[in-house]
């Protein structure tokens, strides 16, 4: 007897080989992790005596951003389909959206989410340390501070810039428009958890999660990442410009002994607006935590699209993970976060 073709069937097979694309996407994202480690320790170990800490630094930064940032988005807009029919699809997802100023208005609402969840991954962290040690693992972006302020300066520029729009692209953009159709919740709940696991250590986790389904939402209303890029930047910036300051030798100067008797007259501008920023940052915490938990409960709860319905949040998680590339991309999220390979590339070097 032959199979009858039914509009449900037909969504069903569909959503199987999304699945199948995205769980291997995400696994050769988290390949390039590994990539990424074995080219920045091999630019390490070939090049430390002959390059400058600052010329060492910005090849780590561009290393990172092209195995992390720049390939990824390359290869899921052509897994996804973004550059075919006159790349569409590309153009409609930075269309800016009719209520942007109002979507971007956000900022303070998703700034407070991220802070209340980093919070209460630093209370977890405290009460989970007494008992044992958290690998944090690598990330290639962050693992060492910057040795001079040509450094810091190409680090903000990574952070405010190449991270939020490629990283937008990535996953309010390719992901979401891949999942989108199968269930608007399920989209944001998917995409803003990779976010957070693409992260590649504890310490990030949960807040990058957090603040990848508020992005999610954000995405979802208004069927852009114009909006959500520049919110993701507006976030970063802040970690960048603090990162800037701290590389200052009179704000170093004054956080290590707490006096600014050391510090040169003319660099008092410097520790001035260094306390202004942390100032207005400590404001902006506050206030977006209050501004979250408003947010929070006006968010309705997301319906999955009627034309399929059948099917639910549990049974397509469990079809997302039960892909053969989805537990190869478990396998290497466990990697990344227990840092096997990251020791094992250390010992190669």
């Amino acid at each position: 007897m032959e199979e009858i073709i039914t509009p449900e069937n037909n969504k069903l097979s569909s959503f199987k080989k999304i699945v199948f694309k995205t769980g291997l996407f995400v696994a050769i994202c988290f390949a390039l992790r590994i990539v990424a480690s074995l080219l920045i320790n091999g630019l390490y170990a070939l090049f430390e005596d002959a390059f400058s800490p600052t010329v060492l630094y910005i090849l780590h930064l561009l290393l990172s951003a092209i195995c992390l940032q720049i390939g990824p988005s390359i290869i899921g807009a052509g897994m996804f389909g973004f550059f075919g029919n006159k790349c569409e699809k590309l153009k409609a997802i930075y269309k800016i959206p009719s209520r942007c100023v109002k979507a971007v208005g956000n900022f303070a609402a998703v700034y407070g989410m991220g802070q209340i969840a980093n919070l209460l991954t630093m209370l977890v962290t405290i009460l989970i340390t007494q008992f044992a040690d958290l690998n944090d693992s690598f990330n290639t972006v962050t693992s060492i501070q910057p040795p001079d302020m040509a450094s810091a300066w190409f680090l903000l520029f990574t952070l405010v810039v190449i991270a939020p729009v490629f990283e937008e692209f990535i996953f309010r953009g390719v992901l979401m428009d891949a999942l989108k159709p199968y269930g608007n919740g399920f989209a944001i709940f998917v995409t803003g958890l990779l976010f957070g696991l693409f992260h590649g250590n504890f310490s990030q986790l949960f807040y990058t999660a957090v603040i990848g389904i508020a992005l999610g939402y954000i995405g979802n209303v208004t069927n852009s990442v114009f909006a959500t890029t520049i919110i993701h930047a507006m976030f970063n910036s802040i970690s960048g410009i603090l990162l800037l300051l701290m590389t200052t030798p009179s704000v170093q100067e004054y956080v290590m002994s707490g006096s600014t008797e050391a510090i040169p007259d003319g660099d008092m501008i410097v520790i001035v607006f260094f306390g202004l920023f942390m100032v207005s940052a400590l404001v902006l915490m506050l206030a977006g935590m209050v501004c979250a938990v408003l947010k929070i409960k006006q968010i309705r709860k997301y319906k999955v699209p009627a034309v399929w319905t059948e099917i639910s949040n549990g049974r397509k998680t469990a079809m997302l993970l039960l892909t053969v590339p989805s537990v190869i991309a478990i396998l290497l999220i466990i990697d990344t976060f227990a840092g096997f390979s990251d020791m094992l590339v250390s010992k190669l070097f």
